[in-house]
């Protein structure tokens, strides 16, 4: 799920529309996308065919749970679309590109607070688009603009990951903006930023204090990985395969990581920092451990370093 301003979702369906599939990265389509190219279909061809399926199976206003709609749309659409899924033990449109139809669509979640991780699927409210231009071009631009302002200094190569695309479509709306950015030097090493953010680079303060930020946090998942943690045996602990850690950050910089267990109503946070942390560094990550165990409805929370 992906958290928008309701006024912004034409847009976003315009510049995240992508007509050809091999623009997607391999890891977030498989085979899928090259196999559809392979056949002559183009991707935004079977995003249309699905898109069009879904608006149909919403259209009374009713909301789907996933299933639901899948059940709905998978027998209505072209079969090259629909492969066998292992997992399910059943024949339904391929994930991806499920959900990137659901924007295409018009889709919003709607969150089911009755039930563990339930959500449904429903049509937008009409109007809530806000009349903003859809120009595919201008929307992409846009895109790489707010990238930056979250995330910059950064090279295409993040903004390649944070889209889910190859590096080569990544660099080709980088360029778009090309005029509007600044070189700067970081280790050695070239980044870029928006040229209306250089100032406030240039004058950011030091940051200070301790925090405990949760896994999967944008500041590690769009990192440049050997800038932030650059001892290897570290960026292990911090990056897994699967299940990341939480991790400590201690004025900026990324000291340790933590995780949790539950027990009843006592929730333990345990911590294990790359180095020894003063006594007073320690009590300052109370504070986030108390947010993290009332998150997670316990009554009461032990902090642990190991």
């Amino acid at each position: 799920m992906h958290l928008h301003r309701a006024g912004d979702l034409a847009a976003l369906a315009a510049a995240l529309r992508v007509e050809d599939g091999r623009e997607l990265s391999r890891q977030a389509t498989g085979a899928f996308a090259a196999e559809l190219a392979a056949d002559g279909v183009a991707f935004g061809a079977a995003l249309d065919e699905v898109a069009a399926a879904m608006r149909e199976a919403v259209s009374d206003g009713r909301s789907l749970t996933k299933g639901q709609l899948s059940g709905v749309v998978s027998p209505q659409v072209g079969r090259r679309f629909v492969p066998w899924c292992a997992g399910c033990e059943c024949a339904h449109v391929q994930d991806l590109l499920f959900r990137l139809a659901t924007l295409q669509a018009g889709l919003v979640i709607e969150v089911d607070g009755a039930s563990s991780g339930g959500f449904r699927y429903r049509p937008a409210e009409v109007g809530s688009s806000g009349g903003v231009s859809v120009d595919a071009v201008g929307g992409r631009a846009e895109l790489v603009r707010g990238f930056l302002a979250a995330f910059g200094p950064a090279r295409p190569a993040q903004l390649a990951s944070w889209l889910g695309w190859t590096p080569a479509a990544a660099r080709s709306v980088w360029e778009s903006v090309a005029d509007e950015l600044h070189a700067v030097a970081i280790d050695g090493d070239e980044y870029w930023t928006h040229a209306e953010h250089l100032e406030l680079l240039r004058t950011a303060p030091a940051a200070e204090g301790v925090r405990l930020l949760p896994p999967y946090d944008p500041l590690t998942e769009l990192a440049d990985r050997p800038f932030l943690v650059p001892d290897a045996a570290r960026r292990k602990a911090v990056w897994r395969a699967a299940a990341n850690p939480g991790v400590l950050l201690v004025d900026g910089e990324i000291a340790g990581v933590w995780r949790q267990r539950r027990a009843r109503d006592l929730l333990t946070v345990r911590v294990e920092p790359f180095a020894a942390l003063p006594a007073r560094r320690r009590r300052a990550a109370e504070t986030d451990a108390a947010t993290i165990a009332d998150h997670a409805g316990a009554s009461d929370v032990e902090l642990v370093f190991a």
